[in-house]
């Protein structure tokens, strides 16, 4: 065989073991779920009387949810005069009016709310975050992103806990409001009910260093503090400080049984910003925590399962490499006439063992949250489609964030519509709209045309493999298209924002990025 065929099998068998090796460390996950308590930990003790508590409140142009979100801390069951309310508020568009009227109405009510407006967005969340923690009363921090609407008794389910000196932060489990919006948000509250259920649960329980989920979980100062405080060296700010913390002595506690509802990206194009961040923040993490993990005194479990968890993105780029090079590999299979070989046999175990643990790691994190779990396992085989689709875009996040590459803090959009209102969505997403990932998205539709070549190659040796790839596919054109659809939905919207300037001077613009501003999230939510 020449050298260049040993060489691309050779890789080809690399990234499959990565692969392997992510699979076999979820199917670790489900047994070692069950191998824990599946109740909630209580706190030690009570506070005799309650502490003073700080909410953080970090946005950025969030004008169709931020009242809602003011009224919502500003509900909680806790004492007015113990209770300190930060909106810290990057906006730069017409937010920022919004937030001022509100906060001014909530002060007249006695509430002790604080509107911080930074102009210039130093370190992203994690600036504001930094910032808001200089000027705090409160011991106890507790953060909230713009499209979290927590219940009331949020506090008196958390901060007890913190009566344990070693307890740095409590993170409790999302649940959404707008889950039945469609069939991405189905999916994507699966794909999330299983982080919250298996991962955090086993992490939490058995004593490893887990992640505070950056929103949804409150602090304590000291903890921050002993840590360095907050860092914006990534953009997966809260994991870069939950591994600190925890190399500093402290511990988290999650809460699977109390829930913080929030919303879930109801376009993809939002989707697919929300898991580029996430998965290059996680890598920018584990380039910057491995070192110091590995040189602490934990023991070598927690050690490798926090290289296990903060690598887990890695295998993106493997599998993303191994479909560009799954049909030479192919190829030189069939012309090595090994299409049925051990070669073959070792494709099959790796793809049964992806399939099983995919499946199971879903299956009992649903069962585990919902009574109607069987109902909701319809929503399953969209689950390879999801994996194909965010493959480049996800491993494009882990490549950026190994080669050092710096991008900007994206944050995903929130527009505020829980209901199946798809007018309001089409009308809201035009200020949300980007014009970024155009070649990505040529990447993606023509990855999907190569799956479509591989299946007709495929066919005659390997029939439904072939229909496999073919369905696989489909992800990635759902991937490219819908970005493609927002970049026209931006460029109509510049070309109606120019035909508004050349109306004359006295008839009424239209400005593309306030027409919807008129609606308050209160009034959404009664429509």
């Amino acid at each position: 065989m020449p050298f260049a065929q040993h060489l691309l099998l050779t890789i080809y068998y690399a990234l499959l073991a990565i692969v392997a090796a992510v699979m076999l460390y979820r199917g670790y996950l489900i047994v070692r779920y069950f191998r824990h308590p599946k109740g909630d930990p209580t706190p030690d003790k009570r506070f005799p009387e309650e502490p003073v508590v700080t909410i953080q409140l970090p946005i950025f142009n969030e004008k169709f949810v931020v009242e809602r979100l003011l009224d919502a801390v500003c509900a909680f069951d806790w004492p007015r005069d113990k209770l300190e309310i930060q909106l810290l508020d990057d906006s730069t568009d017409d937010t920022v009016a919004v937030a001022a009227a509100k906060v001014a109405a909530l002060r007249e009510e006695g509430f002790d709310v604080q509107h911080i407006h930074r102009t210039d967005r130093t370190g992203y969340k994690a600036g504001a975050l930094r910032e808001g923690m200089d000027v705090a009363r409160g011991d106890l921090l507790a953060v909230f992103d713009a499209d979290f609407v927590p219940k009331p008794d949020f506090l008196r389910e958390t901060v007890d806990f913190f009566t344990a000196p070693d307890v740095g932060f409590v993170q409790t489990r999302w649940s959404y409001l707008n889950r039945g919006y469609g069939m991405l948000t189905q999916a994507m509250g699966m794909l999330m009910d299983g982080h919250f259920t298996m991962e955090q649960v086993t992490r939490s329980r058995g004593g490893y260093i887990f992640n505070f989920n950056g929103t949804g979980g409150i602090w304590r100062r000291q903890a921050i503090q002993a840590a360095g405080g907050w860092e914006d060296d990534t953009i997966c700010e809260d994991t870069d400080l939950s591994y600190r913390t925890g190399l500093a002595g402290y511990r988290g506690i999650y809460l699977r049984d109390v829930d913080s509802p929030s919303e879930l990206p109801v376009q993809i194009t939002a989707l697919k910003s929300q898991q580029h961040r996430w998965a290059k923040g996680l890598t920018e993490c584990f380039l910057k925590v491995m070192p110091k993990l590995w040189a602490s005194d934990l023991p070598l479990r927690k050690k490798l399962e926090g290289t296990a968890h903060l690598g887990a993105n890695l295998a993106f780029p493997a599998s993303l490499f191994m479909t560009i090079i799954g049909l030479p590999v192919m190829l030189v299979r069939l012309g090595m006439g090994t299409s049925g070989s051990l070669a073959v046999a070792v494709d099959s175990l790796v793809f049964l063992l992806v399939f099983t643990t995919q499946i199971g790691f879903y299956i009992v994190a649903t069962r585990e949250l919902h009574a109607d779990w069987i109902k909701r396992m319809r929503y399953l085989p969209l689950f390879p489609l999801l994996g194909v689709g965010l493959a480049v875009n996800n491993a494009r996040g882990v490549l950026e964030a190994l080669t050092g590459l710096r991008t900007e803090f994206v944050r995903t959009p929130k527009l505020g519509v829980l209901g199946g209102d798809r007018q309001l969505v089409k009308k809201r997403e035009r200020t949300y709209t980007g014009g970024r990932d155009f070649w990505q998205a040529i990447v993606e539709i023509g990855l999907g045309i190569g799956y479509i070549y591989m299946a007709v190659v495929q066919a005659p040796y390997m029939l439904m493999a072939s229909v496999a790839t073919a369905v696989f596919s489909v992800g990635l054109f759902a991937m490219g298209g819908a970005t493609l659809r927002a970049l026209w939905i931006r460029r109509s919207a510049l070309r109606e924002r120019a035909s508004a300037v050349a109306i004359p001077a006295d008839a009424p613009a239209l400005d593309v990025a306030t027409a919807d501003s008129a609606p308050s999230p209160a009034r959404a939510l009664e429509g």
